[in-house]
């Protein structure tokens, strides 16, 4: 499911995981990167689920009481101890029958739902993976899905027509906030990544402005993947740094 943030994909998976209990063909793991997502969703879960074995697994808890909260229907658990205790035989596989992955974007490389997909390679286990956006390279959108199983791919934006009508108003406060001196030095030498990645852009003929907008770097994909190969990686890398940059500079 790619839906951005805030259109409903945890009520969406607690749809499905309302009807994978009713069936009672197992448990049900939800896995998010963060103990402050894992406690979010736990909280909703244990709000809206009728039932009373909803538990909770973070790095917080010792091995002793982890083990005691894994015997329960629905677990909110996150990525890394999911992995180490799957590893360690403290908790089978074997006995979810659906696993959600939250922000399923992050399933590349060795991160840990990487390797806690493998664990169901060859099961039966329903996987349902959410994200708000699936990465822009082509290889890596491929990765997420081929590691993930995923079969059925649904994506909706909150420009969607049958999403369009349901969208509320918000309003958004901003804050400034003076950053630290340790803080402002991260972000000169972000700036400075940045600004090696353009040079090599517009030494490649790429017409920048200088306000090094993500729009711009979005726009100029097409173009690249088409017309001017060698500027791929500068390109895709000064995306994931500017990325970085906004998150680091209004988060």
């Amino acid at each position: 499911i790619v839906l951005p943030t805030g259109l409903g994909k945890t009520t969406i998976a607690l749809q499905v995981i309302v009807d994978y209990m009713q069936n009672g063909t197992g448990g049900v793991l939800f896995l998010a990167p963060t103990r402050v997502l894992v406690n979010q969703h736990y909280e909703f879960l244990k709000e809206n689920l009728l039932i009373a074995d909803i538990g909770i697994v973070t790095g917080e808890d010792l091995l002793s009481k982890r083990k005691k909260k894994w015997m329960n229907s629905v677990v909110c658990a996150t990525p890394e101890i999911t992995k180490n205790d799957f590893a360690r035989n403290m908790v089978s596989p074997n006995q979810f029958a659906l696993v959600v992955f939250d922000e399923a974007h992050r399933t590349v490389g060795d991160y840990a739902y990487s390797i806690i997909a493998k664990y169901f390679e060859n099961t039966n286990t329903r996987i349902l993976a959410m994200t708000a956006t699936l990465p822009s390279e082509k290889e890596k959108a491929k990765e997420i899905v081929t590691r993930l199983r995923i079969k059925n791919l649904i994506e909706r934006s909150d420009e969607s027509p049958d999403v369009k009508p349901y969208i509320q108003k918000t309003e958004t406060e901003w804050v400034r906030v003076d950053l630290t001196k340790e803080m402002k030095a991260i972000q000169m030498c972000i700036k400075l990544a940045l600004e090696e990645r353009y040079k090599e852009l517009r030494k490649n003929g790429l017409r920048l402005s200088d306000n090094k907008s993500l729009s711009q770097l979005l726009n100029a994909r097409q173009f690249v993947l088409t017309q001017n190969r060698r500027s791929a990686k500068p390109l895709f890398t000064a995306i994931r740094i500017t990325y970085a940059l906004n998150i680091f500079e209004a988060h």
